[in-house]
């Protein structure tokens, strides 16, 4: 236990005990930096007795002399205060010879032995420095614990870190400030509970969660797409907990925030900590740190950003250090800890080696409609019309509206329409127009000096990202001098001082994981024109290690490239041919690649065979897959309309579920009409669709129509007219679609001139008290054979009215289910 400042020493066994020089300085544990020692020759050990393994620190034989001459003036049993030297720090234990002493009067006591100190089988790097972070104004000490005080220091030097330094967060170098508080620039994300898809209110939800049985679940993967604000969440709950505003936070005692981009699989933790959190002669010892977190890991939260950011790209479990062997619930298993990954590493970090149930789940959606608006308004303050111009601009489109949710992109859209009132359309377009503005705020945008940096960084960028370690860290030397100031002038590479295991060296690092993909990408489009056979075999590599792990990597290279995205789309299919589809994730990745080019040149047509199939199911993606998605069909449609739409004209069965995008659903519609031979179109539970639009453009031949479980309700006048032309439809399923009587009446006129409608589906619409409004209709369905009528609440005066009116085809075999 390492205590600046008062202490107490018993007189008693001050009495009994000498000092004497120490013959081997390395032998008694380390000084560090000579704070507390002046030489070898001059220091004295302090050793506790009984215990072989504790780590010495050495005082200066004047502070000893001083010590003793203070010990001479003590008489009786009672105790006087010391003051220690200057420049001195002692480590103080309770005597096990002299425990009656101490207890009785309160202090522990000194032990100052004659017997040589052992070496330490703990970590012998002690830090010893007066004054150091966190212990100029200790808590109360319990001098019986070490490991207690070791904790109170250290909690002491990662709040004043958090509150200080740490609380100021680096924004994007398209704004002036480089850094900002957080409290200035945190805003409110969307949290989705994965499994179940429930909002939570905050992140105070995710540390609260508990299992059937009642226990906290201690670990959670929030996962979400790069600039969605992962990073800054847990900047937030590490200051959060520094000044003590979170209640759910009170219950650590230390709270680790931990970036993993420094990170290899080997990484321990308390090293790590050592290395990026606390300073250099900060005066806490790793052996008591250490023990108190294996002691008390209930007291412990561990942050650890960017898990697909890790320096090992191929985890082998006997190489893991600490930090993964508590991912792995090897360790601390009553620690508590919040992980961070891109939605491409998921698997790889759930899985039988690393995290496993029960954790939680956490989609880290970024900003809602709501916070869009809010921040729009906010950036454009006393500019009204500039803000409400750029929310109609993404408000109009699906691919701006789902990139607003990221605060990073959604900070440059406003910046972009801020000088220009324009924006891109594609991702690749709004890094590029992005990059562009960095240079010219820099006054660096003269003879194309944009494109020659970033492709000239891009060839290191693409080296860290294929090394087996995951380089998002370089040495200055890796990039040429005139380049590097450049890209540093500019902000796209930050240089800064690291320190690992006490050593110190300057590191260069791309302001963000996606600026380092953007340029690799640049340098990529480069060598495909000045070197074909190195571009192949670099995106043979690429696909190799998996092409997921390479997302941003791939889509930035596709852009606007039609050269780069043809060969792209060639290796996908070369590749993944057995796993490209509307449903996978590698198909829709392919997608993602095929939109980011823009190409007016269709895919391979082994490619568009993979998509376009007989039969074609679309569930539950999200506005940025539904993007990809409709422009690849849409493009398909467009370029094949002369030749009779060969591709589409195949589709015979169509399959969207859940999805709650209008616009999807509209656009789709348009390019069913080239799905000449389609037969069967379910669109079952897609909340609110514009029936209307969609029904105008099915074609005459359908056989079979699901619309099950869509919001349609008091509407049914605006699209019903559209069932006449259906004259082929056998079947129509319009169950739970909140119709009602005047609903019904109208769709029951609608269907009265379809010779071959066979089966129709109502149940769980609320249609009690109206049957006499629309059973007159429905008696002209000459050909109807099944009538489904359950949980539609029918009264007894309803069931009448149909039993009355329904008599003829029932005799014709009707069978109505109620």
């Amino acid at each position: 236990m390492v205590i600046p400042g008062k202490f107490g020493i018993s007189s008693k066994m001050a009495e009994q005990e000498e000092m004497m020089p120490t013959q081997d300085a390395e032998r008694q544990g380390q000084v560090a930096d000579g704070d507390c020692a002046e030489t070898q020759e001059q220091a004295l050990a302090l050793r506790r007795p009984g215990n072989q393994d504790q780590t010495t620190d050495m005082i200066p034989v004047a502070a000893v002399n001083q010590l003793q001459q203070s010990v001479q003036q003590i008489s009786g049993s009672g105790h006087v205060p010391i003051f220690n030297p200057k420049d001195c720090t002692f480590n103080i234990y309770q005597s096990k010879d002299d425990a009656h002493a101490s207890h009785h009067s309160g202090h522990p006591s000194v032990d100052i032995s004659e017997n040589p100190p052992s070496t330490s089988q703990q970590p012998t790097t002690s830090h010893v420095a007066s004054g150091a972070q966190g212990c100029s104004a200790p808590k109360k000490m319990k001098l019986d614990s070490p490991a207690q005080d070791v904790a109170d220091c250290c909690e002491d030097a990662l709040k004043s870190h958090y509150r200080g330094k740490g609380s100021f967060v680096k924004v994007l170098p398209w704004v002036g400030d480089d850094r900002k508080h957080i409290t200035e620039i945190y805003t409110k994300l969307q949290l989705i509970l994965g499994k179940y898809k429930v909002m939570l209110t905050s992140y105070a939800d995710i540390l609260q969660r508990k299992t059937k049985e009642g226990d906290l679940i201690l670990i959670a993967v929030l996962t979400g797409l790069a600039g969605r604000g992962k990073t800054t969440l847990f900047d937030k709950i590490a200051y959060d907990w520094a000044v003590g505003s979170s209640q759910v936070l009170r219950k650590y005692k230390l709270v680790f925030l931990l970036k993993m981009h420094a990170l290899e699989q080997s990484s321990d933790l308390v090293d790590a900590v050592f290395d990026q959190l606390l300073a250099k002669d900060v005066c806490i010892e790793r052996g008591a740190l250490d023990m108190f977190i294996k002691k008390s890991p209930g007291k412990v939260l561990v942050l650890l950003d960017g898990f697909d950011e890790l320096m090992t790209t191929s985890l082998c479990e006997s190489s893991f250090g600490s930090i993964l062997e508590i991912l792995s619930g090897k360790m601390l298993r009553g620690c508590t800890v919040l992980v961070s990954t891109r939605p491409s590493h998921f698997h790889r970090l759930v899985s039988e080696e690393l995290v496993q149930e029960p954790f939680t789940h956490v989609e880290v959606m970024g900003f809602s409609r709501k916070d869009v608006i809010e921040y729009v308004n906010k950036f454009h303050i006393g500019e009204p019309d500039k803000a409400k111009g750029l929310l109609n601009k993404i408000k109009s489109s699906g691919l701006l509206s789902d990139l607003a949710a990221s605060p990073m992109l959604l900070l440059l859209m406003c910046v972009l329409w801020q000088e220009e009132c324009t924006l891109p359309e594609t991702m690749s377009r709004l890094y590029h127009d992005g990059f562009s503005y960095i240079f010219q705020r820099k006054g660096l945008d003269s003879q194309g000096k944009v494109a020659k940096v970033v492709i000239e960084i891009g060839k290191v960028a693409l080296h860290g990202l294929l090394s087996p370690d995951q380089s998002l860290s370089f040495k200055e030397s890796d990039f040429e001098p005139s380049v590097l100031e450049l890209a540093l002038k500019a902000g796209i590479l930050t240089r800064q001082r690291v320190r690992k295991r006490l050593q110190s060296h300057n590191s260069v690092q791309f302001f963000h994981k996606t600026f380092q993909e953007f340029s690799a990408a640049a340098y990529l489009q480069n060598l495909l024109e000045a070197d074909p056979e190195e571009f192949h075999k670099i995106l043979n590599e690429i696909m190799s290690k998996g092409a997921r792990r390479f997302e941003y990597l791939l889509r930035f290279c596709c852009g606007d490239n039609e050269a780069c995205t043809y060969e792209i789309m060639k290796v996908f299919q070369v590749r993944y041919q057995e796993d490209l589809s509307f449903e996978s994730e590698m198909g829709l990745l392919a997608l993602h690649c095929f939109f980011e080019g823009q190409s007016k040149r269709l895919p391979p047509e082994e490619f568009i065979h993979s998509f376009i199939t007989d039969e074609i199911h679309i569930r539950g993606l999200n506005r940025d897959c539904l993007n990809s998605v409709i422009y690849f069909v849409k493009c398909v449609a467009e370029q094949t309309k002369d030749s009779g739409n060969a591709y589409l004209s195949k589709v015979h069965k169509l399959h969207v579920h859940y999805c709650t995008w209008t616009w999807f659903i509209e656009e789709l519609a348009v390019t069913m009409c080239a799905m000449t031979n389609l037969h069967l179109v379910d669109f079952n539970s897609n909340a609110d669709i514009s029936a209307d639009k969609l029904l105008r453009h099915l074609p005459n031949l359908i056989h079979k129509l699901y619309l099950a479980g869509n919001n349609l309700g008091g509407t049914a006048a605006l699209w019903c007219m559209h069932l006449k032309q259906l004259k082929s439809l056998t079947k129509l399923d319009l169950s739970y679609c909140s119709l009602n009587g005047q609903d019904m009446k109208h769709v029951a006129e609608s269907l009265e001139d379809l010779p071959n409608l066979g089966e129709l589906r109502l149940n769980g619409n609320d249609l009690g008290g109206t049957a006499a409004l629309w059973c007159m209709e429905v008696k002209q369905l000459q050909h109807l054979q099944t009538l489904y009528l359950m949980g539609c609440h029918l009264t007894e005066e309803d069931k009448n009215h149909i039993d009355e009116s329904l008599s003829n085809l029932k005799k014709n075999g009707l069978s109505i289910w109620t």
